[in-house]
């Protein structure tokens, strides 16, 4: 794979800027100049609300937040699509999968489907953070093995490439909300067929929550190994529908890079040629890796810390809280199986484009390119100018 160099546009913090069709030709021409070769376009976003005009979702002119109304009866996807036609760039759709609710203003297609909706451990849950992820963040997720939702979710899909000329497809939260959902009924009964055998102590033999932290009970690393099998079954149908509509469409996914604690997610984003040894970790983990279902992997190197040693000399607590660092384990962790890109939050560099640009360099020299997240950034802190000059 040629070195690429993907932006991404995040729909919620670029629309009220992108109104203005001008707006969007002026980020073509600076993504054409600074030599980006992938436009990431949301299509649905964390909230389940599409930025077209879709037979199934709600539409983001519906959501509450009066600033995304005035793009009622607009197609933000297609309207990007256009500006991009003729400019070499190649648009890929991004789709946010398993999150379908926005848990302060309440709506979402979980509001509507409420069965649908994951099951914590404990509600009180509900919204804890991910390893890496904002504490306030809304997003209310589903549960993947529902079979309503993973019909849906493909539905989404096949619409996408059915009716838009892209290039690709890209998953987002492809995964369960945290390590304490899903614990359904169906979960439970699902997890017992997996396991072949009834569960003594429900959920208990899985985990217990003590101090506000999770511990492991004796059954968890076969419970780790059945969230992840349950994430590669919906890849491989999303596979599926993508490569069967045209072989040619890009398939690929957008992880965090912090394997380690990737039992929070419930997905395995490794090769199967690879079998980690964390002692929450099956015997058979590796058979449940999906790499190898894409055609490359995006891993979020989300730190402001460039290299190694500039984790250690900020007590981070493994070198992988560096973009070096999460780049070695990146490429440890996919074993050569399919390209890697590491990826970038600007927001980690803000007024320090220095640091920015260093960590640009690093991805680029020691993956298959970079994925920057997210162009408002590129905006607000006017680093066009001096990403151009560098990478050229």
């Amino acid at each position: 794979m040629e070195q690429s160099n993907i932006l991404w546009v995040d729909f919620l913090a670029n629309a009220t800027r992108l109104l203005d069709a001008n707006k969007m030709k002026e980020l073509i021409e600076h993504a054409q100049n600074c030599k980006i070769t992938h436009l990431v376009v949301d299509a649905k976003i964390p909230y389940g609300f599409t930025t077209y005009p879709s037979q199934f979702a709600y539409h983001v002119s519906e959501m509450k937040d009066e600033q995304y109304r005035r793009w009622e009866g607009r197609d933000f996807l297609q309207e990007m699509i256009e500006h991009a036609k003729g400019s070499g760039l190649k648009v890929i759709a991004n789709v946010d999968v398993f999150s379908e609710g926005n848990g302060i203003d309440k709506e979402g297609m979980v509001y509507s489907r409420p069965e649908w909706r994951v099951t914590h451990y404990d509600e009180t849950f509900f919204n804890m953070p991910t390893a890496m992820e904002n504490h306030n963040d809304p997003t209310i997720f589903v549960n993947p093995i529902h079979p309503e939702v993973e019909a849906y979710e493909l539905t989404i899909i096949q619409e996408i490439i059915n009716h838009y000329e892209i290039d690709g497809v890209v998953l987002d939260r492809c995964r369960y909300p945290n390590i304490y959902g899903d614990f359904s009924r169906l979960s439970k009964e699902k997890f017992e067929a997996y396991i072949e055998q009834k569960i003594e102590n429900w959920p208990t033999d899985i985990m217990t929550v003590e101090q506000k932290k999770p511990v492991f009970g004796k059954l968890f690393p076969k419970w780790a190994e059945f969230r992840a099998n349950n994430i590669k079954n919906f890849v491989k149908k999303a596979r599926n529908v993508v490569k069967t509509k045209n072989t040619d469409l890009i398939f690929t996914v957008y992880v965090g890079s912090w394997y380690p604690l990737y039992y929070n997610e419930g997905v395995n984003w490794g090769s199967k040629t690879y079998q980690p040894s964390f002692e929450w970790v099956s015997d058979t983990y590796c058979t449940v890796a999906y790499a190898e279902e894409f055609d490359f992997i995006m891993t979020g190197c989300y730190y402001p810390e460039v290299t190694i040693e500039e984790a250690k000399n900020n007590q981070r607590p493994a070198n992988w809280y560096s973009v070096e660092g999460a780049i070695e384990m990146s490429k440890e962790v996919i074993n050569g199986q399919i390209p890697v890109i590491a990826s970038l939050y600007l927001k980690d560099y803000q007024d320090n484009v220095e640091q920015f640009l260093k960590a640009v360099k690093l991805c680029k020299e020691q993956t298959n390119g970079v994925m920057l997240f997210d162009t408002i950034y590129l905006e607000d802190y006017q680093w066009w100018g001096e990403f151009e000059r560098f990478i050229k």
